[in-house]
């Protein structure tokens, strides 16, 4: 019974870690290929989610947000040694028609002395064109008080709303966030993203345990049953 069970579950196992790796695949497939434009389009979450974009238009610099205690991409900035930062994300306003759509631009270090003095970084004016990946909102933290507790003058919060925002721009906004990719930085924001990680080994470890649990219960029958006959010999 022990041997079936183990069995059973192992293969359980398998077929996560497949499935796993088959969603790691088509989310990879999804981000290398060609980047959707999404100036002029009426396009919903689902046709864009994970999808490489690209967005042709002008940053609201006074709406910016800053959302605090995220971690560096990479865990740490590599020049400062900080680990606890900001994302930044600015609406854009986009060409050729009076759509907005949010953008993670990046990471910034935070003040370690003065948590509500925000780094300086370069937002670009005019007509610029960014490309990254959508996603359905930016990375959620766990808070109290509520997402909008802040001071509304210092754009600092804990999460980001697409729901509450999109009442100020009158139902125009775009249901999903671009999350910049990487390029020359000169904006002074870190874009080092690090890449999603399937899962698949730990339903690959699970399934070693569950196999190697059937194993033993074999060497556990036919050792004790090769005792049980000695004795009755």
């Amino acid at each position: 019974m022990v041997f079936g069970i183990g069995c059973l579950l192992g293969n359980w196992q398998i077929n996560r870690m497949q499935e796993k790796i088959m969603a790691a695949n088509d989310l990879m497939a999804k981000e290398m290929a060609s980047p959707i434009t999404i100036n002029r389009q009426s396009l919903t979450l689902n046709q864009v989610l994970h999808r490489s974009v690209v967005a042709r238009g002008t940053y609201l610099v006074n709406k910016t947000i800053w959302l605090e205690n995220r971690p560096h991409p990479q865990g740490q900035d590599p020049k400062t040694g900080i680990a606890a930062g900001f994302y930044v994300l600015t609406p854009m306003l986009l060409e050729g028609s009076d759509g907005i759509v949010w953008v993670n631009r990046g990471w910034a270090p935070r003040n370690m002395l003065d948590r509500t003095k925000l780094p300086e970084i370069l937002t670009p004016t005019g007509v610029i064109e960014v490309q990254g990946i959508a996603f359905e909102g930016a990375a959620r933290v766990m808070n109290i008080g509520g997402a909008y507790s802040e001071s509304a003058a210092s754009n600092i919060l804990q999460n980001f709303d697409l729901n509450k925002e999109a009442q100020q721009f009158g139902g125009k906004q775009l249901p999903f966030v671009i999350r910049q990719s990487p390029n020359h930085n000169l904006d002074g924001l870190s874009r080092d993203w690090t890449a999603p990680t399937s899962g698949a080994e730990k339903h690959q470890g699970y399934a070693f345990q569950w196999f190697a649990l059937a194993a033993v219960a074999i060497l556990f029958w036919l050792i004790t049953g090769l005792k049980r006959k000695d004795l009755e010999r």
